[in-house]
């Protein structure tokens, strides 16, 4: 309180020098920026963790629930609710259940938190065993692509 100073004000300096958005002169910061810890996640990260199978199928969770997000929110702001068949909606519908769309946008995020500070990594691992392990044990997942495929049935999924 003597100091005027707020308690996190040493993280919002350090991003900012960072980024680039100005330069600091504060001991906090500067520590920070020459820790190799809060440096930028090297690029062989991804070929260790795709040596392990995990990033290979996290990507592909990845791009498919990314891709049926974006069908999602083109359909629910397109705001067409053309009266159809019960069995022709039931066919077609594509839904993401609002748990899957959370940890969609949270593994978004700690991946761009792992890119900027690679100690963030550790976040990020752990969430893409969590969210490579729903991919491949989801049955909406299974139930969307054998529909893409054209092989279908409730006894497959």
């Amino acid at each position: 309180k003597i100091l005027n100073l707020e308690s996190d004000e040493h993280i919002f300096k350090f991003l900012k020098a960072k980024f680039g958005f100005g330069a600091t002169r504060d001991f906090d910061a500067n520590l920070y920026l020459c820790e190799e810890a809060f440096g930028l996640l090297p690029l062989n990260t991804f070929s260790r963790l795709s040596d392990t199978l995990l990033f290979c199928i996290y990507v592909f969770v990845l791009f498919l629930m990314t891709v049926v997000a974006v069908i999602v929110a083109f359909r629910n702001l397109s705001g067409s609710n053309q009266v159809q068949l019960m069995e022709k909606v039931e066919e077609c519908t594509i839904t993401l259940k609002p748990d899957a769309a959370y940890n969609l946008i949270h593994t978004v995020l700690f991946g761009c938190l792992a890119l900027s500070t690679m100690r963030m990594k550790y976040l990020w691992t752990s969430h893409m065993c969590v969210f490579a392990s729903f991919g491949l044990c989801s049955t909406e997942i299974w139930k969307l692509i054998l529909k893409c495929i054209h092989l279908y049935t409730s006894r497959r999924v």
